[in-house]
């Protein structure tokens, strides 16, 4: 795919691609934007193959962390692939806090049809640990209850499609769903293939 309408093609999927995940929170048809051969490569947690784990692993790792949310940096556009940065943000607790976050950065690769073969996450687990820390420390000052945690107040200024609609609610597709349970740390992960 080289010419201008391909280009074209790669760039709208992959608005289509960011606002149904990272922007509205549907894992479960952003995970079904991907072939069914597809892998989702983190560095952390490990490999996952197909719709069905995808969706499995983003909602159980995004459930255990109803507060964060993936403002949109900047991406590339490459060929049939995507570069992109986002922030894993949270709202701070304290009012009039600065929202709380750390940088991740996504590979993917189009496939066609509307679908997408490949993600790659890379984040630094001590900037993980430090984004953690510092949430937990602001919550315990200012509890928050689920609703508070699903805010979702600043989106920054970098990409202005990258963002929902004014007076949007979160409701992400994990949100309420029948017998869900979020991850509680990698052993809960039976599934895919551990990076370590």
């Amino acid at each position: 795919m080289t010419s201008t309408a391909d280009v074209e093609e790669v760039e709208r999927e992959f608005r289509r691609y960011f606002m149904t995940g990272p922007v509205l929170e549907d894992w479960h048809a952003w995970a079904h934007l991907f072939t069914e051969d597809a892998t989702y490569f983190d560095h952390f947690y490990g490999t996952f193959t197909g719709p069905a784990e995808i969706a499995k692993f983003l909602e159980g790792t995004m459930g255990a962390a109803p507060q964060v949310y993936s403002p949109l940096v900047w991406y590339v556009v490459d060929g049939m692939r995507v570069a992109y940065k986002v922030f894993n943000r949270a709202d701070n607790p304290r009012p009039g806090g600065p929202p709380i976050d750390f940088p991740s950065y996504q590979f993917i690769e189009y496939a066609g049809g509307g679908q997408w073969r490949s993600e790659e996450d890379v984040w630094l687990l001590p900037e993980m640990k430090g984004f953690a820390a510092r949430y937990a420390a602001a919550e315990a000052a200012h509890p928050q209850t689920l609703e508070q945690k699903l805010r979702r107040d600043d989106w920054g200024s970098w990409v202005d499609w990258a963002r929902p609609q004014p007076g949007h609610n979160a409701a992400p597709s994990w949100l309420g769903k029948a017998g869900f349970t979020p991850f509680c740390g990698v052993a809960d992960i039976d599934f895919g293939v551990r990076s370590h």
